[in-house]
């Protein structure tokens, strides 16, 4: 049996000295016991409770990123990100309570210039924070060398299973082997970045949420998301702010973005092959042939070239 919003909020009270709960709102889903409370400041907080063992995991990874998001960090940042106030063991699990963030995800559509503009400079923002701060919390930090010996792995994985199409496997090795493409400085990074993590209030970023791979890595693993065909309408405004903000942005920062979100069809390949998922991997099989399609005009120059010269294969 799952707690209740109302004995989630009688835990908070337990968990936090002087907390004072005045209404609960259910918020649980399939791998978490969550509840909306409120205090008697009106003050929004966040109550999650694991159901099982790997949301449990998963949990605890969340919550050494935003013991990592110090206050010095936000202070730093023009939106909100959650705030940790409290964990308590509750059986074999561990209860939370975090602030709840303001604003609402917004849908591709609906992401206007000014909008476009804000994210822009929230992602500049993200990548100036002081990487040290990071290390001293002891937050995985990721080299150039790291990023693309992942890649290659990635690939070669996906090579040994024999479901690449080889000119997929000819393009991708370019890229592995174009020393110029990986030639960035790593930078605080988000790390599982996309639109939906970004909430929003009029056309404003307010504040960003889902910080559990919060670590030391290739900015463009944040750009990603761009690249694909839903963000096409505002990625060049989302880009051209950001480089306004970030100027020390390296020049491939689009490139490489491209190229992992290539990958991440390749690595859901692989995760069916994993867990012997027949259904998974003949969608992820589906997508590669349907990118071969696509990028087959242009199999060696596009992750290598100039972002303004190289349409984008996952574009329709």
């Amino acid at each position: 049996m799952g707690h209740t919003a109302l004995m989630l909020s009688a835990l908070a009270t337990s968990a936090v000295p002087g907390f004072q709960a005045v209404s609960a709102q259910n918020l649980s889903s399939a791998e978490k016991d969550i509840a909306l409370v409120y205090d008697v400041n009106h003050a929004a907080w966040l109550v999650e409770l694991p159901t099982s063992a790997q949301a449990e995991t998963i949990h605890l990874d969340s919550l050494s990123a935003l013991r990592a998001l110090s206050e010095g960090l936000r202070s730093r940042l023009s939106f909100q990100v959650p705030m940790l106030a409290a964990t308590t063991e509750v059986g074999a699990y561990t209860l939370s309570v975090s602030t709840y963030l303001p604003g609402q995800a917004r849908g591709p559509q609906k992401v206007s210039p000014v909008l476009a503009a804000s994210i822009g400079h929230a992602l500049a923002e993200i990548h100036q924070l002081p990487t040290s701060t990071l290390q001293d919390h002891g937050r995985p930090t990721e080299s150039a060398l790291d990023s693309v010996r992942e890649c290659v792995g990635i690939v070669d994985r996906a090579a040994a299973s024999g479901l690449l199409p080889q000119a997929l496997l000819r393009r991708w090795e370019t890229a592995c082997e174009d020393a110029g493409l990986w030639q960035f400085e790593p930078t605080v990074i988000h790390g599982l970045m996309q639109l939906g993590h970004i909430l929003v209030e009029g056309d404003s970023v307010v504040a960003v949420d889902q910080w559990r791979d919060f670590r030391v890595g290739d900015p463009a693993r944040d750009m990603a998301w761009l690249t694909t065909p839903g963000s096409a309408p505002f990625a060049a405004t989302v880009h051209t702010t950001y480089r306004s903000a970030r100027a020390q942005a390296d020049r491939w920062i689009m490139q490489r973005a491209r190229f992992y979100a290539e990958l991440d069809i390749a690595k859901w390949l692989l995760h069916g092959l994993d867990i012997a998922n027949d259904t998974i991997t003949q969608d992820a099989t589906a997508m590669l042939s349907a990118l071969h399609d696509r990028v087959s005009g242009d199999m060696d120059q596009a992750l290598t070239q100039p972002i303004s010269q190289a349409k984008h294969p996952l574009e329709n």
